[in-house]
C-alpha cells in the first residue's frame, strides 16, 4: 500500500483535470473528422460532379450519351484514329471502347450495348454492336447513302434498319442480333419505331402528295395486320418508358399540341404550347424522357424557326397529367440536342453533347475544357 500526501493528492487532482480537458477538447475534433468523412461521402453520394475534363488523350469530338447514370461515352480523335471511350463524371475514369480508323457517323447507346456506324461511301455503310466492355457482338455491311436505326425497347436483340439511296428511296429491315438475320420489313415506310414487342407504329407520308401530317398506323409483325389510328393533324411520334407521345395541330394552326399515351393507346396527360413553322413541315424542338417526364424546348412565341429570334425555354412535362414546369438555368438555352441520365438528374446538351446541365440548380458546365474538334 502507497501512501499519499496531499501535495501528491492535489497534483494528481490537477493532472486528472488537466487529462481530462485534453480528452475532452479532442473528443470534438475526432467527432469533426467523422464528419467530415461523412461529408465527403455525403457528396459522392449526392453525386458532386466534378470540374470539366480533358480528353485521355487527343481531342475531344463528340459525347453520345449516357452509358449508366453517372457514366458517359464520347470519341476523341488521336493521330487520325477516331477512338471511343467511357467517363464516370464521380470518380474520373476513363475507359477506352473501340477505336475505328473511319470517322463514326452515328452511334447509339442502348442500355448495355452500343450501335457504331460509318459511312464507308455513298453506297455503303458499316455498323459495329459492341457490349459495355468494348467486345463486339456484331458486324455487318448495308448497302446504303444513309442509315437510320431504332432499337426495340423490349427486346435489345432486335433492331429496325431503313436504308437510303442518294434519291431518298428506302426500305426498311429487321434485324435479329442475336442470330445476325436480316429480314425484310413488310411495309414500306421509312423510319418505324416499336411500339411494344410485336407491334411497329409509323406515320404514312404520302410521297407522291407531301403534306403538313400524316395518319398514325400500327403494324402487327405476328399477325401482318396494319390499322390505322383515329388520330388527326400528327405530325411527329416517339415511344419511351411505356409512352407514346404525338405531336398535332388543334384549328390553331399556331400551338403544337403533346399529346401522351401508354403502349395499350390510352390517353393520358396532353399540353398546348407556341410552336415555329419550317418550309414544308413544323419545327420539332429538342427533348428528352425520363421516367414519365419529357424535358424539351418551347419557343416563347410561335413564329417561323428560320427568323425566330425571341429565345426558348426549357420545360419538364408529366406525361401521366400533362402539367408542365420551368427549369431554370444559369443562362438562357438555345433549341440544341438534349439527353437525360436515367435518375434525371443531369442533362447532356449542345450539338455536340459537350455541357452539362444540373437540373436542380440550373449550373452549366462545360464538359470538356477543350475545345472541340471540327472535321
Amino acid at each position: 500500500m502507497f501512501l499519499i500526501g496531499k501535495r501528491n493528492t492535489l497534483g494528481i487532482v490537477l493532472l486528472f483535470t488537466f487529462f481530462t480537458l485534453i480528452l475532452s477538447s479532442c473528443s470534438p475534433r475526432q467527432n469533426d473528422s467523422a464528419s467530415e468523412n461523412e461529408a465527403k461521402d455525403k457528396n459522392v453520394n449526392n453525386n458532386t460532379m466534378l470540374p470539366p475534363i480533358s480528353p485521355i488523350e487527343g481531342e475531344f469530338e463528340q459525347v453520345y450519351g449516357w452509358i449508366q447514370k453517372d457514366t458517359i461515352c464520347y470519341s476523341a480523335k488521336v493521330e487520325g484514329v477516331y477512338k471511343i471511350y467511357t467517363y464516370n463524371i464521380y470518380t474520373g475514369k476513363h475507359i477506352p471502347l473501340y477505336e475505328s480508323d473511319t470517322e463514326l457517323s452515328n452511334v447509339m447507346i442502348n442500355n448495355n450495348k452500343l450501335l457504331l456506324y460509318s459511312a464507308l461511301s455513298d453506297e455503303e455503310g458499316e455498323m459495329h454492336i459492341i457490349d459495355a466492355k468494348g467486345s463486339e457482338i456484331l458486324s455487318r455491311k448495308f448497302q446504303s447513302y444513309e442509315t437510320d436505326f431504332a432499337w426495340n425497347p423490349h427486346n435489345e436483340n432486335e433492331l429496325l434498319v431503313t436504308t437510303f439511296t442518294k434519291d431518298w428511296e428506302s426500305k426498311v429491315f429487321t434485324l435479329d442480333i442475336q442470330e445476325d438475320v436480316l429480314n425484310d420489313f413488310p411495309v414500306s415506310t421509312p423510319f418505324p419505331q416499336w411500339l411494344t414487342t410485336e407491334n411497329v407504329m409509323y406515320l404514312d407520308w404520302d410521297q407522291n402528295n407531301p403534306s403538313l401530317y400524316a395518319p398514325l398506323k400500327i403494324f402487327d409483325l405476328e399477325t401482318a395486320e396494319e390499322k390505322e389510328l383515329e388520330l388527326p393533324n400528327i405530325y411527329f411520334i416517339d415511344q419511351k418508358n411505356e409512352f407514346l407521345f404525338t405531336l398535332s395541330s388543334t384549328g390553331n394552326e399556331e400551338e403544337a399540341v403533346y399529346s401522351f399515351y401508354d403502349i395499350d393507346l390510352n390517353k393520358h396527360g396532353t399540353i398546348q404550347v407556341p410552336r415555329l413553322s419550317k418550309f414544308a413541315n413544323w419545327l420539332v424542338p429538342n427533348y428528352a424522357i425520363y421516367q414519365d417526364k419529357l424535358i424539351t424546348f418551347v419557343p416563347k412565341e410561335n413564329g417561323n424557326a428560320e427568323t425566330y429570334q425571341d429565345g426558348f425555354e426549357l420545360i419538364e412535362i408529366d406525361m401521366n397529367t400533362g402539367e408542365s414546369k420551368k427549369i431554370f438555368t444559369d443562362t438562357e438555352l438555345e433549341d440544341q440536342p438534349i439527353q437525360i441520365s436515367s435518375d434525371g438528374k443531369y442533362c447532356l446538351f449542345g450539338y455536340y453533347l459537350e455541357n452539362m446541365l444540373d437540373i436542380e440548380t440550373g449550373e452549366i458546365t462545360p464538359l470538356f475544357s477543350s475545345s472541340i474538334h471540327n472535321n
